[in-house]
């Protein structure tokens, strides 16, 4: 458990809460496609998942794309993998959409294609340099990408033309990912991390002179970024600092190069990498600790390890991709039905002396329907009866705030029903409950403070 705030009340009193941190229990295992169904032999350096659930459907829809050397680009629906013209023989290494008939493929020498549900396209980026990472995203009419590359190229996408952008470094910028256009990050060369904000970019301090490959974050103030030695930083808002603090484990990553990273939440992301050039690795973060799923991989045919990996992306706790060299390709395969649950709750299960105006809030595992939390889905009771509220959901997290404060030395239990559903309409495995005590009523101050510490 940490410490999640301090609040100092009217009677001077601290109240200490903590928040609890629930470990899902995924039960994942990695299967590699067979090879005789992946039509390339090339690397594969990147790979961008679409999944929706049709309204006359029952059965998740999935567009999978991946792109690598010699313009080699890759589409799957999860059953069939086909090759796709590209209309490039330059190397593709970076790939984003925001949907399946909108994505974007970068590669060297400048190279920008788009495909519009049909064909892939080539755009003009009004750059030479070599990119080697595309992110963006759309709202109604409007787009935003950036994709990065060598000499800190960055070049920007307003829904017509792709514009320079001063990066303010020269380091090569190997990756990009933003929680929105006015909160977007850029990883590269010798630690390099810049940031921006909307309107121009700034360097941050990243603690290393490591290249870092890959970035990507669960929003503004839980982002990543991986890379060579088995760099894995975190990014809290403020500042950057390690991720891996474990010895047995930073010396297991010691010589490794991590590659990407991606996540559904704060207790769901995967690292893709390798521990040498022809042999891949792939770690998972449940929130609490990192581990090792290269045990997890069954190949096909089976071999004693897997080809080194250079991508990873999903559309949500189930359908999760990655690819590497030789054409390889793996997806995760749950071993039982994966439903989304929580990852931490506050304030925590039997917490006591919890301030009387606090907030209720749930970490999810995926990304949910926002349409699904709602003060009938998330409720807070007490002796009295159903406490009067509004909620909100963003980044993972769903908030209740009473209207008023609650009232002292109360028992009080929240209650998430099963009718949550995530993004693509897959419920709660049940109702999570728990409870908490408020603190007593202060009695008058005479100038002395006491600390209440709740767990």
């Amino acid at each position: 458990m940490s410490l999640i705030r301090a609040i100092l009340t009217r009677a001077c009193v601290f109240s200490l809460v903590f928040v609890f941190t629930i470990t899902p229990a995924f039960a994942q295992k990695w299967e590699q496609v067979a090879p005789g169904d992946i039509p390339t032999d090339f690397v594969l350096n990147d790979v961008w998942v679409s999944a929706t659930m049709p309204d006359d459907s029952d059965e998740v829809s999935l567009a999978i794309f991946a792109v690598g050397d010699t313009g080699t680009i890759l589409f799957s629906d999860g059953e069939t993998w086909v090759s796709r013209a590209s209309g490039t023989s330059w190397n593709l290494n970076g790939v984003w959409g925001t949907s399946a008939d909108s994505v974007f493929a970068v590669g060297d020498a400048g190279t920008i294609i788009r495909f519009n549900g049909e064909i892939w396209q080539e755009q003009e980026s009004n750059t030479p340099s070599n990119l080697h990472d595309v992110w963006g995203t759309t709202s109604g009419a409007l787009s935003k990408f950036f994709a990065v590359g060598d000499q800190g190229t960055v070049v920007h996408y307003d829904g017509t033309d792709w514009t320079p952008m001063t990066s303010g470094v020269t380091f090569d910028l190997h990756s990009v990912w933003g929680s929105s256009p006015t909160d977007v990050f850029a990883v590269g060369q010798y630690g390099t991390i810049i940031h921006f904000n909307g309107e121009s970019w700034t360097k941050q301090a990243s603690g290393t002179i490591r290249n870092l490959s890959g970035v990507w974050g669960s929003s503004s103030r839980n982002v990543y970024a991986v890379g060579d030695n088995g760099t894995i930083l975190r990014y809290d808002g403020r500042t950057w600092t390690s991720a891996v603090s474990d010895p047995p484990l930073v010396a297991a990553l010691r010589d490794t190069t991590l590659n990407a990273v991606w996540g559904t939440s704060p207790c769901n992301v995967y690292v893709a990498g390798q521990s040498s050039e022809l042999v891949g690795t792939i770690l998972h973060f449940d929130g609490s600790s990192w581990t090792i799923q290269d045990n997890l991989v069954e190949t096909n045919p089976p071999i004693q390890v897997i080809p080194s990996l250079k991508g990873i992306h999903g559309d949500s706790i189930r359908d999760i991709y990655a690819v590497g060299r030789t054409g390889f390709v793996m997806s995760s395969n749950p071993e039982t039905d994966i439903f989304p649950t929580l990852c931490s709750i506050f304030p925590a299960d039997g917490a006591q002396g919890v301030v009387v105006d606090t907030v209720v809030s749930a970490v999810f595992s995926a990304v949910m329907s926002t349409a699904s939390i709602t003060e009938d889905s998330f409720t807070l009771a007490g002796p009295s009866g159903k406490v009067e509220g509004s909620v909100s959901y963003s980044d993972n997290t769903a908030v209740f705030r009473p209207d008023r404060d609650l009232a002292f030395e109360t028992t009080y239990t929240v209650t998430l029903k099963d009718t949550i559903t995530d993004d693509l309409g897959f419920p709660l495995e049940i109702d999570f409950t728990w409870s908490f005590t408020t603190r007593g009523e202060p009695a008058e101050s005479h100038g002395s403070c006491f600390i209440s510490v709740a767990r």
